[in-house]
Formats: C-alpha cells, structure tokens, sequence
C-alpha cells in the first residue's frame, strides 16, 4: 500500500487552538446532534494539539480586541506550510476591521476572501481527520484504497492548485464532507451506506483529474443510478441492472465507464454554469440540479431543469443582479465574492430559501416570481454562510445549543446560535425592503414590500430584546447583537401604510401565543399557587419562567394565515367563506364578536389553544399574549379542583390588573 501523503499540495493541517481534545471532538461539538461527543475518540495523524485557545471574553476591562488591528483574532484551526522539512504553523486570524464590517453589514471582497480562506482550511483538515478515520479498508468495499484517491487528489493539485481549491469549496463537498466524518466516526446521520458515503472521496479524486486532464481509473460510486463528478456533472450508466460502483477511467478520449469489467454506455449530464454581469460587477455561479448531496442533506436523485426551467432560472438571476447592482451595491459585491451555488428546490416545496452550515456559499431556494424576491433570497441566506463562517473564528456565545428561545420567524424553539443567525440575517431583510419598498418594479406588489418591512423589523426588534439578556453571549456575541440594533433602529419604520402596524402586531402576537402553548411548560407549584390565590380571591404572585420543552407542533395557525391575507390580499380576505366563526370576525375588527366566539369554543373544549390564542389578541390581553400557558394552566387547575371552570376572560384580567 501506498503511504498516504502528509498533505496534498503543500498544506499539511494540523489541529491547534482547540484545547486539550483531539479533531474529531471538536468535529462532533460542532456538527453532530446532541450526544455524539460521548463516542469513541480519534486523533487522527499530525494533529497538533494545544490549549493556548483565546477567551473572547473582556478581562480587566480591557477589550478582547486590545492590540494592532492586523493581529487580528486569532482562530481554533490552522494550516502548516511544510517547505523542506519545516513547519511553519500559520493561525487564521480575524481582524478588527473585518469584524466590524460583519456586524455593520455587507463585507469587502477582502473581507470575504479571509472567510473562505479559513473555510478552506476547515475542509482540508476535515478532509484529512477523513483520510485518518478510515484507514481500516474492513466494510468500505471497492472504496477500501483511500490512499489511492487521495494520491490522486494530490496530484491534481500541484497541477492546478486553485481548481482543487475550488472544488474542496463546493457547498456539495462541504455537505458530504460532513456527513462522512459523522459516518466515520460513529455517528451516521442516516442509513445511507458508509461505502457509498465514502466513496464521494473517490468521486471528488475522480472529479480533480477530469478537470485537469490526468489520465486515471478510479471506482466510483453509482446514487440513484447515477455517477457525480462534482464541478463537472452526472454520468448514467446504462448497466440494465442496479450496481452501487463503477470503474471511471479517464484517458485522452475522455471519461469512460466500467463494471463487471465490461464498458457500459453512459449519458452526460453537465453542470449548469452562470455568469451575470451589469454595472462592471459579476456574479459566477453554479444551479445545481444534479449532485446527491445538493440539498445539505441525505443524497437526492438528480433532477435536472427543463430547457424552459433553466432559462427562467437564468433569467430571474439576471434580472436579480441588475436589481441588486443598482439599489444593493454593498450585497451585489458581497455575493459576487461568495455565492457559488444556487439549488433550484421544486415548486411544491415549501421552502422560500435554504442555506447550510456545511454549504458556504450555496442558497437554495424555490421557484420566485419575481426578481425582488429573488434577491430577497440570495441576500437573506449569503448572510448566514458569513455568519456560520465568523462561528467557526470567534465564539459568539458560550451556550450548550439548548433549543430554548423564541425566534419569531420560526415555529420551534431554537438555540441561541440560532437566535443570532435569525437576528443578522432578518436585519438585512428589514434593510433591503426598506430600500426596495421606494423602488418597486412592476412585478412587486406594493402591499408585498410594505408587509414584509414591517413583519420583520417587528420580528428582529423582538429578538434583539430577548439576546439583550441573555447571559450566554460573550463580549463579541453582545457586540454581535448590539450591531444588528443600531442597524435595526437606523431602518426603523416609518410611513407605513394605515393599519399596517396593528396588523404586524396582531400577526406576532398570534404566533409567539401560539408558539408558546406548544413549546412552553409552566412550573406546576407556581400554577397550583396561582390556582389557590384565584380561589381565595387573591393577587397572582411572580412566577418562574416556563420551561421549553420542543414538541411536534409546528405550521402557520389559521388566524395568523387570515391576518397575514388581509395585508396581502384584501379582497380574498372578505371573500372568506366562514363568515360566522371568531377568527374572521376578528379579522374584520369585530373583537367583541370575536371574543364571544372564543369563549363559546372554550366552554366546550378548554383545551383549545387556538381559541386561547384568538381569545388574547381580540381581548389584547398580555397575559394571554405573553404568557398563554400559565393562563391555561390555572384554568385547567381551578376547574379540575373546583369542578368549576373559571371565565377565561375573568381569569385574563386578573392577570393582567396584578402585571398592570
């Protein structure tokens, strides 16, 4: 057997600055779900490990930034230049500049370009923690030689350096990356089969030599009956029966195929490469309707776009670009030095944009209508790739990834990471629309723009509120935060359309009462008191916070969908069919009507969260708005022990006159 080369190229990665733990613990924190870390360790070959990891932490008062802008921060990861016998041990850092212009918004190309560099240098230590793992050929099958890819990808790599650069960075390589470390290092994210998961390496080795013309002959795995050679396209083989590999052989004449030592006839799909360009500034990018891993998960079938599909793609993307050239120029510059990959996702998924931790760079997204929202989506999701990308240099919180807050564009509880990915990526939202709102195009309806400035400022206020307390931030986490404020309060609303406020405040309201009632426990003792003090005719007394518990419970409720019509589409809203029921009597503004109507349905069935939640925004309730499942509760509680159940609407106000 070949010895497996300490690096390909002349990168060898080493581990550092993560502490006293090897690269796989470190993989697993931050990739694998809760519980992973408790596997068996492995410290894969050449890793350095050391414990002179900074605190971003203030110390003395003195800010964690104290020193020469171009130190710089330094990271958990590097890389080491091994030139004649030495080692030269380079340490990404982040500098202060680069820091500041993330928080204020878009970032310079140069900015970006030390994202991705250290994103790079992630896959590549990645990619050899890989390499290490499965030394052991035992269950991998024809991919057993990982070596001989890897010898392959190496030499492709002194040939063209920046072509394997680029082709490490596809979000598709990422995502499989990913999955196949979870694999090696015994936590498989499905029951795809670990040699089909491996043998991407031999597809990515394979992909290397294509693009730079090295003869080979390589196996390669066959997903849903297709071979993918990442950055170039698909091969069908027509075999007439089902094989999990073939044989790739690469010569002067071109690709062929191979198994069970017989050529077989293959077609040939390419990837769909797009270029688009106004104004003096280009965006090059990738729609990728054919890799397996394209959609940040298990592998897919390819389903490659129509002729009339992909010109409306291309076309929205262009239209798109010009949008943003001219109203966006600080985005247009950003995502012409970071978008790679657009995933056209089918219509009838519901899914307005995707992005991935493991994908930098890559947007999915569904059919848009029109080229507002398609730059809606390129620039909400861009800033999640910045986001994830500053994460992996800076610590913005020291949390656990507890799944405990409330972020209001989402129905499940989520941790704090993601609480300050929603707050940064919204916050762009709000100041896009705010701008596109006084530059309406012919295809966007002025109701549309209006509705989502509003929504979302109302959304991004109420998180940063909520991160404001939060003692999990560290000092850059609460600079972080603090940033998306100031640029919050800078697109504030204003001349908003008549009604449009109240709308946005009912909508919120429905959904974190809703949100609540599925997620949020109460503390039993603080119910049972609350319950006895009803009875006697006392005051209710402070109570704990409620415990988050994440259930099954998601979707739009139907009073929210109503509220959210009457905004966009006045006319469907009156057209409803069940006039008489208590939501659209108050989306009518008929509160009374609609009060009476909840009650009705809670004399019946008391459980009923959506009438609670109606009950609250028709009463205007606090209580009911803000803490719904207490109010049930005690309900429950007083009727259970009394054999009486107590008016909701009573029991509302008495919470409300002790807050009050």
């Amino acid at each position: 057997m070949q010895t497996r080369p300490e690096s390909f190229g002349h990168h060898a990665v080493r581990w550092t600055n993560v502490g006293r733990r090897s690269a796989w613990q470190h993989f697993l924190r931050r990739n694998c779900r809760r519980g992973c870390s408790s596997s068996p360790g492995y410290r894969c070959r050449n890793s350095e490990i050391s414990a002179n990891r900074p605190s971003s932490r203030r110390s003395g008062g003195r800010s964690a930034w104290s020193g020469p802008v171009r130190t710089g921060w330094r990271s958990r990861y590097s890389v080491t230049d091994e030139e004649a016998g030495r080692g030269r041990l380079t340490t990404h850092g982040l500098p202060r500049s680069v820091f500041d212009q993330i928080c204020s918004g878009p970032v310079s190309r140069s900015g970006i370009a030390l994202l991705r560099e250290s994103q790079h240098s992630l896959r590549r230590l990645r990619l050899r923690t890989f390499a290490g793992a499965v030394e052991s050929p035992a269950g991998l099958g024809p991919f057993a030689d990982v070596d001989r890819a890897w010898t392959l990808l190496a030499e492709a790599e002194r040939i063209a350096p920046d072509m394997v650069e680029d082709l490490l960075m596809l979000p598709s390589v990422g995502v499989w990356l990913t999955r196949v470390l979870r694999h090696a290092l015994g936590s498989a994210p499905d029951a795809t089969p670990m040699p089909a998961e491996v043998g991407g390496f031999h597809a990515l080795a394979a992909a290397a030599a294509v693009r730079v013309g090295l003869r080979c002959e390589i196996p390669v795995p066959v997903v849903h009956g297709a071979v993918t050679l990442p950055s170039v396209g698909v091969y069908r083989p027509a075999t007439g029966f089902p094989v999990g590999h073939v044989v790739l052989r690469h010569d002067a004449p071109g690709v062929t195929l191979a198994a069970l030592g017989a050529t077989v006839p293959a077609t040939f799909e390419p990837v769909k490469r797009h270029r688009s360009s106004v104004r003096g500034q280009a965006v090059e990018l990738i729609f990728d309707d054919l890799d397996p891993y394209r959609e940040f998960g298990a592998p897919v079938p390819p389903r490659p776009l129509g002729e009339a599909e992909c010109a409306e793609w291309r076309k929205l993307m262009d239209e798109a670009w010009d949008l943003l050239t001219h109203a966006h120029p600080g985005w247009a510059e950003e995502l012409a030095a970071c978008l790679s990959t657009i995933v056209p996702l089918d219509a009838d998924r519901n899914v307005f944009a995707a992005s991935s931790t493991a994908a930098f760079g890559a947007v999915a997204m569904s059919p848009k209508r029109s080229a507002t929202q398609f730059g809606e989506a390129l620039v909400h999701e861009l800033q999640h790739s910045k986001v994830n990308a500053l994460m992996d240099l800076v610590d913005l919180h020291d949390g656990s990834g507890q799944e405990r807050f409330y972020a209001p564009w989402r129905d499940d509880p989520r941790p704090v990471a993601g609480l300050l990915h929603g707050v940064y990526a919204f916050v762009t939202v709000v100041e896009y629309w705010n701008v596109q709102r006084r530059h309406l195009s012919s295809d966007e309806p002025e109701a549309h723009a209006h509705f989502s400035y509003a929504l979302r400022a109302h959304q991004v206020g109420e998180a940063v509120r909520t991160l404001r307390g939060l003692t999990e931030l560290t000092d850059l986490g609460r600079e972080f935060a603090a940033a998306a404020s100031v640029r919050l309060a800078a697109a504030a609303p204003t001349d908003l359309p008549d009604g449009l406020a109240e709308s946005v405040a009912m909508i919120t309201d429905t959904h974190r009462a809703t949100w609540r009632l599925r997620h949020a426990r109460p503390d039993r003792a603080a119910v049972v008191a609350l319950a006895d003090a009803w009875s006697r005719g006392g005051r209710p007394a402070p109570v704990p916070e409620s415990h988050v518990e994440p259930s099954s419970g998601t979707g739009t409720s139907a009073l929210e969908a109503l509220l959210r019509l009457r905004v966009l589409d006045p006319y469907r809203a009156g057209k409803v069919a069940d006039r008489h029921g208590p939501d659209v009597a108050l989306v009518l503004g008929d509160r009374a009507a609609a009060t009476a109507g909840y009650l009705a349905r809670l004399r019946v069935t008391p459980g009923d969260a959506a009438a609670w939640v109606g009950l609250g925004v028709a009463l205007r309730s606090a209580a009911l708005r803000l803490r719904p499942e207490l109010v049930r509760a005690v309900h429950h509680r007083v009727a259970t022990r009394s054999g009486a159940a107590p008016d909701p609407a009573d029991l509302a106000a008495w919470f409300d006159q002790a807050a009050g």
